[in-house]
């Protein structure tokens, strides 16, 4: 529920917050202005101590204030102003090289020469304009549609304000459907449950209120911004909003991270080009100075040889020919399902060495699935699937939001047959008839839902299905309709707690369903295990990622059994770690590299918040790893904005697409190793050009010098422009080359290019040179007349 604004302080200064603190109580004491998130403007303890009082609301005025100490309820948004971007595009150091040469051309008013190589630039320029241009919708996505109002109480009644106007300490009223706007805590209404998949990757709702954390009080009545809430109506008081909520935070740190470095092969061959056109200068320098002074040459004369040589010098082409190279891979990977938003991750694929996912939605369905198979409990004789037809009678084929009962009946079309649930529901209610008000439906506080159904020999089933615990025994206190305790209590409770911890070790979430047939006794049916499976390519791709030398981590919001018992699904490993190891035990280098080695070698990281993925992905890239990140949703938009490779998974978010650098439109991960493949193959043809390049502007930048030094002959700037051009524009075609992808992850250095390219350049100048020095010596003299005309 963020809005954003360009440009905007959103904290006052420190003497108006003291000022309008004093006028404002309770009030806790800030901390350092500017420091982490601002603190509410009341004690957590008055939820409890002074809840009338909250409920109170504030008036306009004391909203005011509050404004001038927290500011809107928005995202300050710095955007890059495009004059500014597109200056910025003509200040690199092979640009820099390019206008000298075209300010020599204007010096010596060789017009052909200038205008060939503005139009070089100006092509150079824009293109990466654009391509700058469209990574700055980084946030922009996370306001979109989120411009609502809602009913919020001032002066003592409810009034619908705009959601940036809302501040802490607001009373907002909250319904079933609504996007939460603004960090808050749970004050009076129904039990409610609100889905914060986006936010954290739980796949399932979260109750509010609910147990407190240990030792987090009240967090059992926290809402956040962004969630929705899904059941229930509620009063609550906003605690934090705009950057200081947990979304705005995330939007922070993509707007801090958007701002992506060079791509691995891209600074390596801008290094490589620094050194060839730092040694040109020398050699323009040394000619220069012997030719002007030594062997007294006309100033226009030397100007135009230097251009000569600085043209010569300057891989002209070369951002538009990575480009070419570059967007014929990306035409390449849309075929294949991953459409690519920043050319750049085409490079750092070839580079990467850790892929870190996000669980739900990329490693699994997002898609709750009750197993009926061996891993279902059943007692009293019955079989998992009269089990699982018990929990079917006792679900709610209406609530298709419900995402335990969609759950159990897709379980239970699958077992049946069925077409569709609609179609299993059908043929079971010709078996079982409902009684009159037989349905109990679910809520926060009985936590079960039960039904009573009448069979066609008129035997009459009471079935239901909800927390183990409750379905073993009911508390009378719940006020629920129908209570109950299971046969054999005692020793049934023993051995169903042992299967359900069993279970819940294993990383499934549990069901308990229970029966009575006619005036019998209440049976425990059995246990159905509820997880998020893993997507059927998943165990596959991974595999291949790992044969192709990139480590795999998985990064979850989920809990820590889930995450560990997936992980051990697909065969990522086991060392799933909690974020407790992600915080060093102190500030000392020893526990700062103890808990950077952890994350290294960890296969994974559950109960994770979003600003917890951004840290391991920045520790992993201190570690020297050029790091992949996949998500879907807003939670793993500031690491996918931190990563080299921001990849966004097949129906992600928005927000998640906005901060991603490719974008798929399959299902699952096999577009990435796909991607893995492409990009070190484009990696070989970029890396081909770049050697055969600097070699080509070796040979002619020394054969040009030796040129003038031993046989005192120029050649004209156009010549050496053309030259250049047609090197570039024949190299063009490797963008097509056929290259075998490397089976480790490609790591350029600028030696390694250097190396390489300077040995074969100075072997074909050498070569060129033996060439002309025959010519000179043994040829007839119309061969050095040729050259001296």
């Amino acid at each position: 529920g963020l809005v954003h604004s360009k440009n905007r302080d959103t904290r006052a200064p420190p003497d108006l917050q003291v000022a309008v603190m004093a006028k404002t109580t309770p009030l806790l004491e800030k901390g350092a202005p500017n420091t982490g998130p601002m603190e509410p403007p009341f004690p957590l303890k008055d939820l409890d101590d002074n809840k009338d009082k909250l409920l109170q609301g504030l008036t306009t005025e004391e909203a005011k204030r509050m404004v001038e100490i927290y500011g809107l309820n928005e995202v300050p948004e710095e955007k890059e102003p495009l004059w500014k971007m597109f200056l910025k595009q003509f200040t690199g150091p092979m640009q820099i090289m390019i206008e000298c040469a075209a300010l020599l051309c204007l010096s010596i008013q060789s017009w052909p020469d200038f205008i060939i190589i503005m139009v070089l630039l100006m092509t150079n320029g824009i293109l990466g304009f654009f391509e700058e241009k469209s990574a700055q919708a980084s946030v922009d996505a996370l306001k979109a549609g989120l411009e609502k109002k809602m009913p919020v109480k001032r002066d003592g009644k409810f009034d619908t304000i705009p959601v940036q106007q809302v501040v802490p300490g607001d009373i907002l009223f909250m319904r079933g459907g609504d996007i939460i706007p603004a960090d808050c805590y749970y004050l009076s209404g129904d039990p409610c449950q609100c889905d914060e998949a986006a936010l954290t990757g739980e796949s399932l709702p979260v109750k509010v209120p609910r147990k407190d954390e240990s030792g987090k009080p009240y967090s059992g009545r926290r809402m956040w911004s962004g969630s929705i809430l899904k059941v229930g109506e509620c009063e609550a008081v906003v605690s934090h909003t705009g950057v200081n909520t947990m979304i705005g935070e995330a939007a922070k740190a993509i707007q801090e991270a958007s701002s992506k470095e060079l791509g691995a092969l891209e600074g390596k061959i801008i290094d490589a080009a620094k050194v060839l056109i730092g040694i040109t200068v020398l050699v323009v320098v040394l000619l220069f100075f012997y030719m002007y002074t030594v062997q007294d040459v006309p100033l226009p004369d030397v100007l135009e040889m230097s251009l000569s040589l600085v043209i010569a010098s300057v891989p002209v082409a070369l951002p538009m020919v990575m480009k070419v190279t570059l967007s014929i891979g990306a035409k390449e990977m849309a075929d294949e399902g991953g459409i690519v938003t920043h050319l750049t991750a085409l490079e750092e694929i070839a580079s990467m060495k850790v892929l870190c996912s996000d669980k739900t939605g990329t490693l699994t369905t997002a898609q709750m699935t009750v197993y009926y198979d061996n891993s279902c409990r059943c007692y009293n004789a019955f079989t998992p699937e009269q089990v699982l037809e018990f929990a079917s009678i006792a679900s709610n084929e209406a609530n298709k939001d419900d995402p335990i009962d969609s759950a159990v009946l897709q379980a239970y079309c699958e077992s049946v047959g069925a077409d569709s649930i609609d179609a299993a529901v059908a043929a079971r209610k010709q078996r079982y008839k409902l009684e009159k008000d037989g349905f109990v439906g679910f809520n926060a506080v009985v936590k079960r839902t039960s039904a009573i159904v009448k069979n066609l020999e008129g035997r009459t089933y009471f079935c239901a299905k909800g927390m183990v615990d409750v379905i073993l025994k009911t508390d009378p206190k719940d006020e629920g309709k129908h209570q109950w305790e299971v046969e054999h209590y005692a020793t049934m409770s023993q051995d169903v707690h042992q299967a359900d911890f069993t279970l819940g070790v294993s990383g499934f979430k549990t069901l308990g369903v229970c029966v009575r047939v006619d005036d019998g006794p209440f049976k425990f049916a059995g246990i159905l295990p509820i997880m998020d499976p893993p997507r059927h390519d998943t165990k596959r791709t991974i595999a291949k990622i790992k044969k192709s030398n990139v480590a795999v981590k998985m990064i979850t919001g989920d809990h820590h059994n889930i995450g560990k018992e997936l992980a051990r699904q697909i065969n990522l490993g086991t060392d799933i770690r909690t974020p407790d190891s992600l915080k060093p035990q102190s500030d000392s280098a020893f526990h700062v590299d103890a808990r950077d080695e952890v994350i290294l070698h960890a296969d994974g990281f559950a109960k994770v918040k979003p600003l917890d993925k951004h840290e391991v992905i920045s520790v992993l890239q201190r570690k020297g790893m050029v790091v992949g990140m996949t998500g879907d949703g807003v939670n793993d938009a500031p690491a996918l904005a931190k990563a080299q490779i921001g990849i966004a998974v097949h129906g992600a978010t928005d927000a998640a697409k906005s901060a991603g650098d490719i974008v798929l439109t399959k299902d699952g991960l096999s577009p990435i190793y796909t991607a893995i493949q492409i990009s070190r193959r484009i990696f070989k043809r970029l890396k081909s050009y770049v050697i055969y390049r600097i070699c080509i502007t070796v040979q002619v930048v020394f054969f040009l010098a030796c040129l003038a030094l031993v046989y005192d002959l120029r050649f004209k700037a156009l010549y050496i422009i053309l030259l250049a051009l047609f090197h570039d524009l024949q190299i063009v075609t490797i963008a097509y080359d056929k290259q075998i992808a490397s089976p480790f992850p490609e790591t350029p250095t600028v030696m390694g290019l250097l190396m390489q390219s300077y040995s074969m350049g100075i072997l074909m100048f050498v070569q060129t040179m033996g060439l002309i020095a025959y010519g000179y010596t043994f040829m007839s003299d119309t061969f050095r007349a040729s050259y001296e005309a």
